[in-house]
């Protein structure tokens, strides 16, 4: 039998602990002051620069599922999804009178 080298025995897209390092990181980065600085020193410092990251963006979003309702897929396997309505909503739109039951 292998024995385990993982701290934790769950990694791959289960990598507990580097989620829990990224997240730290991601917040101490958050609170300190330095994200102006970080997005300015991101822009673009030309119009070619500015034209480069637009289309290098447009062609990114290109490759992405798109919901049929307009909102970006979650990636899930191509599985229809239930349409959530209303309980007792009619498909077509309109609502039948309810049934009168016997012997009420």
């Amino acid at each position: 039998m292998k024995p385990n080298t993982s701290k934790s025995g769950i990694q791959g897209e289960g990598d507990y602990d580097s989620a829990k390092k990224y997240d730290e990181q991601a917040r101490a980065f958050a609170e300190s002051g330095k994200v102006e600085e970080a997005a300015k020193a991101a822009a673009p410092r030309n119009a070619q620069e500015r034209e480069d990251m637009r289309r290098a963006e447009a062609e990114g979003r290109s490759h992405a599922k798109v919901d049929p309702k307009g909102g970006q897929d979650d990636g899930s396997p191509s599985r229809p999804k239930p349409v959530k309505e209303a309980p007792g909503k009619h498909p077509q739109g309109r609502n039948p009178a309810p049934e009168k039951l016997p012997g009420r």
